[in-house]
């Protein structure tokens, strides 16, 4: 059977294609060209950034199931879903106290 310039023909292949595809989905998000939030991918550093932590803490949460993520080698994505995720497992609802009282 011919190879065609789309089939995938190895594990190594594909890791190629997706890791090809999350930069160019990230170059994308970082520039501006229209790339919904939704889509947006961050690195490691991005997220420490955003969320305002150091990369341990984010290992920490990786490790222990809290914030979900891609890899390949040594490299993390994490999606945006994967951080509004994270955000909303751990959100504290506001309340507030009626009639005055000091709570």
């Amino acid at each position: 059977m011919p190879k065609s310039s789309n089939t995938i023909t190895t594990a190594e292949d594909m890791l190629k294609r997706i890791l090809h595809l999350l930069e160019e989905s990230q170059e994308r998000s970082t520039s501006g060209n229209g790339t919904s939030d939704e889509c947006r991918i961050y690195t490691n550093k991005e997220l420490m950034k955003l969320l305002g932590v150091e990369s341990r803490y984010l290992k920490n949460l990786r490790d222990n199931g809290y914030l979900s993520y891609s890899r390949h080698g040594d490299k993390f994505w994490y999606t945006q879903n994967d951080v509004d995720t994270f955000l909303q497992r751990f959100k504290y609802e506001a309340f507030a106290c009626g009639g005055g009282a000091i709570c």
